[in-house]
């Protein structure tokens, strides 16, 4: 038995049918979402008709990360972008989190370009800002095979968009130039590209690997994306999803106050004192009042492994009625005597 056919099994006609009338609600709620049921669930929920993919928002790190699994093994990889927060541990200290930033800078790109199922992310991210859709585009570069750039001028954007020209790169933000070999390490993928010039034509592209410097594939095309992280103009991730979305969250007060507790944050007086870490880090961070007005004007679902949960002001309840695994801690006696009382009731096993 396959996974998407336990999957199917666990939704059914009737559940299909009372998610859909769910996600048509201003605000609704699920209980009885336990482990993995959760992502099930998520993907038994109607994609919205406008293509916007639906704002998965975990509790934390650890349980977005779990939410992304989940929802990658059921609805493919293609289908679901993880935003985390761009810094290391707290905002507070200020130190960039180079691959986060890449995986947010992809997420926004995937949003804008369509086609993606789940964006999900949690309170602390939320509550950095994001650039417009506009400044995406601004701080972006399409480049192709057997197409011309003139070296210079591409040199020349780079430096205005805050790269660092450097021997070799190995890290973001970084280019480097040697003869007719043009290596830029962007904010859009996770491997830097290598341009092979013919002239002023682009005769190759590959990405290649930072610590063997051996290219990886080849490519047609590449689109790099400057650091968006920062600057005038940040958004709240709401303003820069569909007023359409569905706005899933395990609770609605608990990410309504982190997001407030992390906007309200300043710089650490080590950070000032040392002289590391981004001292304008707060700057990026969303006004908690307006984040709280926005998310108010979204349809939210709330949903949660409890088999009650107090009234929260949802128009409409579904019991999903999984309840955790059992602990077994390697008793295997217990697990059998388990697995026999289960059949005993009824059930069907899928291991």
């Amino acid at each position: 038995m396959t996974l998407n056919e336990i999957s199917a099994a666990l939704l059914g006609n009737a559940r299909r049918k009372a998610l859909a009338n769910l996600a048509s609600k201003k605000h609704s709620q699920i209980v009885g979402a336990a482990g993995s049921s959760a992502a099930v669930m998520l993907c038994g929920l109607p994609a919205p008709a406008d293509g916007a993919p639906i704002l998965v928002v975990g509790d934390s790190l650890d349980d977005a990360g779990y939410l992304y699994f989940d929802l990658c093994r059921l609805a493919g990889e293609e289908a679901v972008a993880m935003l985390p927060s761009g810094f290391k541990r707290d905002i507070k200290y200020g130190q960039a989190d180079a691959p986060n930033r890449i995986l947010r800078t992809e997420a926004l790109n995937r949003v804008k370009a369509g086609g993606l199922r789940f964006l999900v992310t949690y309170p602390e991210a939320m509550a950095e800002g994001v650039a417009s859709r506009e400044d995406l585009d601004t701080a972006t570069i399409h480049l192709a095979k057997s197409t011309s750039t003139d070296m210079r001028e591409l040199q020349k954007w780079l430096k205005e968009k805050g790269f660092k020209e450097v021997d070799y790169v190995f890290e973001p933000g970084q280019f480097a130039v040697r003869g007719s070999i043009f290596d830029i390490f962007g904010y859009s993928e996770e491997l830097p590209v290598r341009l092979d010039f013919f002239g002023d034509e682009i005769d190759s592209i590959r990405s290649f690997n930072i610590e063997t410097q051996l290219s990886e594939k080849k490519l047609d095309s590449v689109a790099i994306t400057a650091d968006v992280s920062g600057g005038e103009g940040m958004l709240s991730i709401l303003h820069f999803v569909s007023s359409k979305t569905l706005v899933a969250m395990r609770n609605e007060h608990y990410t309504l106050e982190r997001v407030r507790a992390v906007a309200s944050t300043e710089i650490s007086a080590f950070t000032l004192l040392t002289e590391e870490g981004e001292a304008d880090a707060p700057a990026s961070l969303v006004d908690a009042d307006e984040f709280t007005d926005k998310l108010l004007s979204f349809r939210r679902l709330e949903f949660t492994a409890a088999a009650t949960k107090p009234d929260s002001g949802a128009a409409a309840t579904l019991d999903f009625d999984c309840s955790p695994q059992g602990i077994y801690h390697k008793n295997f006696d217990l697990i059998s005597d388990s697995f026999t009382r289960f059949l005993g009731e009824g059930y069907r096993l899928c291991i």
